[in-house]
């Protein structure tokens, strides 16, 4: 063939729960996730590609609800070429896997294969498949090598017409190079990989784990997840257009429609808390984006009010809005103005007067306290 055209995803996670953004956004977004899985079917009928490969952790886990694996069949449906799927750490081939139950195994459409066992898997004339499914959430050794270890060298490789076969391996895990150490798990030994890549057993090498759309070489990369699922993926919401022919082109394709941010800000007075009144009103696609605030500062009680108040109506226009309580430390600075306009007598005034004294030793409760003293008086006024 003169040039192969496929597409490669990974991390649809379907099933996912995202606590922070309450029943109603988790609803829209835990349905964006499938439409975005839809929207990589238009892409393949838009590309030419002639077929979908997904690397890893379909689905959140391997109880999900019997709900989401029919309507993830039915977002597959909607894919008009062959779909190869490989199991992850989140959906392995363990007992009790979804992939040998009767619910996937009585609606899984006929185009998609799941890849089980190690043996290439022919898709076209001329093109196979290799894959490393993961077996258990905690393998003992490289969770790629098993795809590749046993394949030989193409002794046309360095032909002018090119490798008689093009193979692709998919693959899940982390590469040491990018884990930063962190991984509980075994890492992908990149040099093997890129050696398997270099001496012809491998034209492509399609990664899973990384939310993040990442080139790791010009011929391996992660595809990242379909829609964005925390504020640290710098690159999420993509499906690759992977074309090979004399060379190799990889093209990120955008079908996500969410976006998870993060948001500093410094607030001491009411030009700063207008700032982030009009950040807000700034974003675009309010109703797909989730925003969580770190802030820092000190703000008299009025302004802390203000503060609130904006805040929560936010959390009514956007998908979810959340202080970052680990970054989060803006402090109430009431002054004597501030507690005598409450104008409160009895029991609650000697409640204020002992939260300021409480404040005055560094209470950072009594302060919110306050605040909230303020708030409610405010609004029964």
């Amino acid at each position: 063939m003169d040039s192969l055209t496929f597409l490669h995803s990974s991390d649809w996670q379907l099933g996912m729960m995202r606590r922070f953004l309450g029943p109603d956004g988790q609803a829209r977004w835990g349905q964006a996730r499938l439409d975005a899985v839809a929207r990589i079917g238009a892409v393949a009928e838009r590309t030419g590609a002639a077929f979908v490969v997904v690397t890893g952790d379909v689905f959140e886990h391997n109880q999900v609800e019997r709900q989401t694996i029919l309507r993830a069949c039915e977002a597959l449906k909607r894919i008009p070429v062959p779909v190869v799927l490989l199991p992850g750490n989140h959906d392995a081939l363990e007992p009790g896997s979804l992939w040998t139950s009767s619910q996937w195994l009585a609606h899984a459409p006929g185009h998609v294969t799941v890849l089980t066992e190690t043996t290439p898997f022919r898709i076209l004339p001329g093109v196979e498949i290799v894959g490393a499914p993961w077996r258990s959430r905690r393998p003992l050794s490289d969770p790629a090598a098993p795809g590749y270890a046993g394949l030989e060298v193409d002794p046309a490789v360095d032909s002018a017409a090119g490798p008689a076969t093009i193979r692709i391996l998919l693959a899940h895990g982390q590469l040491t190079s990018l884990s930063g150490g962190m991984s509980e798990v075994p890492t992908i030994d990149q040099a093997a990989m890129e050696a398997a890549v270099t001496d012809g057993r491998l034209q492509y090498v399609g990664l899973g784990d990384r939310h993040s759309t990442t080139r790791v070489t010009d011929r391996i990369w992660f595809s990242g997840t379909q829609e964005v699922t925390s504020p640290e993926e710098d690159a999420p919401g993509n499906v690759l257009k992977v074309t090979i022919g004399d060379g190799i082109e990889v093209e990120p394709i955008r079908v996500g429609a969410w976006h998870m941010v993060d948001h500093r800000v410094e607030l001491f007075d009411e030009e700063s808390i207008t700032a982030l009144e009009d950040w807000f009103a700034e974003l675009p696609d309010k109703e797909r984006t989730y925003v969580r605030l770190a802030g820092d500062g000190s703000l008299s009680l009025p302004l802390l009010t203000r503060l609130d108040t904006i805040i929560d109506a936010q959390g009514e226009v956007f998908a979810s809005v959340e202080r970052w309580t680990k970054f989060w430390t803006v402090r109430p600075a009431p002054d004597a103005a501030d507690l005598e306009s409450l104008q409160l007598s009895g029991p609650a005034r000697a409640a204020m007067e002992e939260l300021r004294q409480a404040l005055a030793g560094g209470d950072e409760g009594a302060g919110a306290a306050l605040s909230l003293m303020h708030r409610l008086a405010r609004d029964a006024g």
